[in-house]
């Protein structure tokens, strides 16, 4: 266990039996945690303030809560709580995404959970269960009141971005394929798993003329780039992509970016480096046609923007971030 990780487990396990006063332990896999909650208490997971109408929120929009909603380590969690109470302020958000937006003038909507109005990827699911969701979704307008999205992934004490499952599936007969990308990049319809049997629709966009990746570059290692440390990345760059070529879609353009803990610094240490770069947020990059359709910061570096500017009536969530994440 990372030292990151068992600060956080530490800092999880005082709030639950310190704050919350819940001694009993909660299971995950049949095995008992201190750092998890009963399942039947999952939402004191959540900050006070905000549980019910998160609930009522996530019921009304038919948003899935993750399997690990009572783990107080839950990525899912720590975003509704960091982002939710946000929801009203808009101009703290614009302050802190202008200079990451160059040309954000005011922001909207924030949406959890996110998937579009079309099932884009041809998968299975609904928003926060099994289909590519982004954890948060935030509307932006320019200056000529053009309607943009910026789709957001939310990372905590994950060690990395996925593995591909099909890799490991026992029903890929053939894993070596895997470790063919350039073979797999010119046949993916009967070299990848997930075309075939799954009708996924990833390699059609991945490497379609104007699609959002470097087809030369992701042929740079011997191993499919997803196999290992880029399937989520992957997933929600396709959406974005998707987003913004669908003329129905009400946005003119939809970016990608990675939200994550300062202080994970095993989630930015790839086992596999791509083109000899360890940081997959770095190497990422250099898969795009466009750089710009990918952002990435901290937490921290959100939360030190909105102090800058914190209304009174929020300090109360600011200091309920600080002791239950150490933010």
């Amino acid at each position: 266990m990372s030292d990151f990780r068992s600060k956080m487990e530490s800092a999880a396990v005082r709030h639950k039996e310190t704050d919350l006063g819940v001694q009993m332990c909660g299971a995950w896999r049949g095995t008992e945690h201190r750092h998890i909650l009963p399942r039947e208490l999952w939402d004191l997971n959540l900050w006070e303030p905000i549980r019910a109408a998160a609930r009522i929120h996530f019921l009304e929009q038919r948003i899935s809560w993750h399997e690990q909603r009572h783990n107080l380590l839950s990525s899912q969690i720590q975003c509704v709580n960091v982002f939710y109470p946000l929801r009203d302020h808009q101009s703290l958000l614009a302050a802190f995404l202008v200079d990451r937006l160059r040309q954000l003038a005011r922001v909207g909507e924030m949406y959890f959970e996110y998937i579009g109005d079309e099932n884009y990827l041809n998968e299975p699911g609904g928003k926060g269960s099994m289909r590519t969701s982004a954890d948060v979704a935030i509307e932006w307008y320019d200056a000529l009141n053009s309607r943009n999205l910026l789709l957001l992934e939310y990372k905590f004490t994950e060690r990395g971005f996925g593995p591909c499952g099909g890799a490991t599936s026992r029903g890929n007969k053939d894993k070596s394929r895997c470790r063919r990308a350039s073979e797999l990049m010119e046949a993916p319809g009967s070299m990848c798993y997930l075309v075939e049997p799954k009708g996924r629709p990833y390699w059609d966009i991945a490497l379609a003329p104007d699609g959002p990746l470097n087809a030369g570059v992701l042929a740079s290692e011997s191993h499919c780039p997803f196999r290992y440390d880029f399937y989520q990345l992957m997933r929600n760059q396709l959406l974005a992509h998707q987003i913004e070529s669908d003329p129905n879609s009400g946005f003119d353009s939809a970016t990608f970016g990675v939200v994550y803990h300062a202080d994970n610094e095993e989630l930015l240490r790839m086992g596999h480096p791509f083109g000899g770069e360890r940081n997959p947020l770095t190497a990422w990059t250099r898969l795009l046609q466009e750089q710009k359709r990918f952002i990435s910061f901290t937490v921290q570096e959100l939360l030190a923007a909105v102090d800058a500017k914190l209304p009174s009536h929020l300090e109360e969530w600011r200091a309920f971030l600080r002791a239950r994440y150490e933010l």
